[in-house]
């Protein structure tokens, strides 16, 4: 093990540098890697931990730690969210990577980005799995910056979604992020003023929201559709999730924190219920879709083990680019 004073300084990349040392399609790459090890067994990770401010405001920070035996990335991801500061701009999140070796502090890391990027691989992996082969219309529920990157993704590894119906509460951010799907694209997309028009017909709906109260809704689910649950945990009826096959990034947090949980509250699940973790299926050691009339369900709860493997990509790539900012957080003899 190496002494405080001979450790490395530690790198500093902010969002700007954190897009240009990880891209999607790593991304993506990087994401089948970490539901590799997971099912592999060489994944360690921490529950997930809350801290909910009190009072009305809904903040919270959000704690997640783990460990990739195959990579060596170990680390810890920090959110933070304050919804009175308006849609785009209220998370914030770092990232903390150390050496798995002895402890040392490799990198801080602007998170927001890989947040983002990781969550919409992660979606797209899972809709290539357990969507029908035949599926070709989206509805997406949301139009934030988690909703462009998903469909950013889903065009990369499903390109036979190639139509998008969107909904969101803002006729603005609708028809902006229609346009621009279009515009940048080339997918058919519309906006619509209603959840119902948003999944009537859809092959795979993406639910992407920040919304305090279900907006998908039982009675909008129809049989073979595909659900990929990436917002926050109350953006879908517990009365809906009972009627879905549900596949977890992990089970522990889709039990303990994820869509999932909110329907075990509720008493319209319970814990056995829950289908097998999207790693094992991608391992192909568990069925996702049964048959083509189920209703599959994608819940994204957040795993650990999907930021660290993308934050040991990212300063492995400023390393060699030197790109960011090296600071010394401890100088030799500090401590004497």
């Amino acid at each position: 093990m190496s002494s405080l004073g001979s450790r490395p300084g530690t790198r500093v990349l902010g969002l700007r540098e954190m897009r240009e040392v990880l891209s999607l399609d790593d991304t993506i790459e990087l994401q089948r890697r970490a539901f590799a090890s997971q099912a592999d067994g060489l994944a360690t990770t921490a529950p997930n931990m809350w801290l909910r401010l009190p009072g009305e405001r809904r903040a919270w920070l959000k704690i997640l730690a783990g460990h990739d035996s195959a990579s060596g990335a170990l680390g810890v991801k920090v959110l933070a969210r304050f919804p009175e500061r308006g849609p785009g701009d209220n998370l914030a999140s770092l990232l903390l990577l150390f050496d798995d070796e002895d402890g040392s502090p490799l990198a801080i890391m602007d998170a927001v980005y890989v947040t983002a990027v990781r969550t919409a691989a992660g979606a797209a992996i899972a809709t290539e799995a357990l969507a029908r082969p035949d599926a070709r219309r989206v509805g997406m529920l949301g139009t934030g910056t988690l909703a462009w990157y998903s469909v950013l993704a889903h065009r990369i590894l499903c390109p036979q979604l190639d139509v998008l119906t969107v909904y969101s509460r803002s006729a603005e951010r609708r028809e902006a992020l229609a346009r621009r799907v279009e515009g940048e694209l080339g997918i058919e997309a519309r906006a619509v003023s209603t959840v119902e028009d948003a999944v009537e017909g859809a092959d795979v709906i993406v639910t992407a929201t920040n919304a305090p109260e279900p907006v998908l809704l039982a009675e909008h689910l129809r049989p073979g559709q595909h659900v990929c649950a990436i917002g926050i945990r109350s953006e879908i009826a517990a009365e809906a999730i009972a009627r879905c096959r549900v596949i977890g990034d992990g089970r522990e947090e889709a039990v303990g924190d994820g869509k999932f949980s909110t329907a075990i509250a509720a008493g319209t699940v319970s814990e056995s219920d829950i289908g097998p973790e999207l790693s094992l299926v991608l391992a192909g050691r568990e069925p996702g879709r049964i048959a083509p009339d189920t209703i599959t369900l994608f819940d994204s709860s957040g795993v650990a083990i999907q930021d660290v493997v993308c934050a040991r990509h990212a300063w492995e790539r400023a390393e060699a680019d030197d790109i960011g900012t090296i600071i010394t957080l401890a100088d030799a003899g500090v401590l004497d």
